[in-house]
This record gives structure tokens, C-alpha cells and sequence, in this order.
């Protein structure tokens, strides 16, 4: 289970790049949106497990990666929200 939370925040990270390139394609095409959306979410809880598993396994903190990962992975929400903020 320990190495499961290890690699979580890699695996944030890489779900957190596939949430913006998605999102670039996503301009043109709504369906690459949903699956920004998708790759953003399933991306913030594993870099939400990361951080739970850095309080109860000990394992190496990284708070630059761990910033970086959750703001790659929220980007497609803000995104969607300025989209829906101009349409008002």
C-alpha cells in the first residue's frame, strides 16, 4: 500500500498534464473538456492521497511538485468557470 502512495504523486502530476493539454484541444471540441475534467479530478485525489500518505507513512515531502500537481489538475475548472462567466 506504501508504494501505491508513493507513486501518487506522479501519478497527479502526469493526470495533471493530460488535464491541460486536454483542455487546449478542448477549445474546439467539448468532449476533450469532459476528459479534462475527468483526468482533473481522478489527478486531485490521488494528489490528495499523496498528501495523506506523506502524514501517515512518513513518506518524502515535496511541496513544489505537490502545488504544482493540484494547480495542473484544476486548471480545465477554471477554464470551464471563465467560460461559463462570459456566456452571463
Amino acid at each position: 500500500m506504501k508504494k501505491i502512495f508513493e507513486k501518487a504523486l506522479n501519478i497527479s502530476l502526469i493526470m495533471g498534464v493530460f488535464a491541460v493539454v486536454f483542455c487546449l484541444f478542448g477549445m474546439s471540441k467539448s468532449v476533450f473538456i469532459f476528459v479534462a475534467m475527468l483526468a482533473g479530478f481522478l489527478g486531485f485525489i490521488m494528489g490528495c492521497l499523496h498528501i495523506i500518505a506523506v502524514g501517515r507513512y512518513e513518506i518524502k515531502l515535496s511541496t513544489g511538485l505537490i502545488l504544482l500537481s493540484l494547480f495542473l489538475n484544476t486548471v480545465p475548472l477554471i477554464y470551464v468557470m471563465m467560460v461559463v462567466i462570459q456566456h452571463r
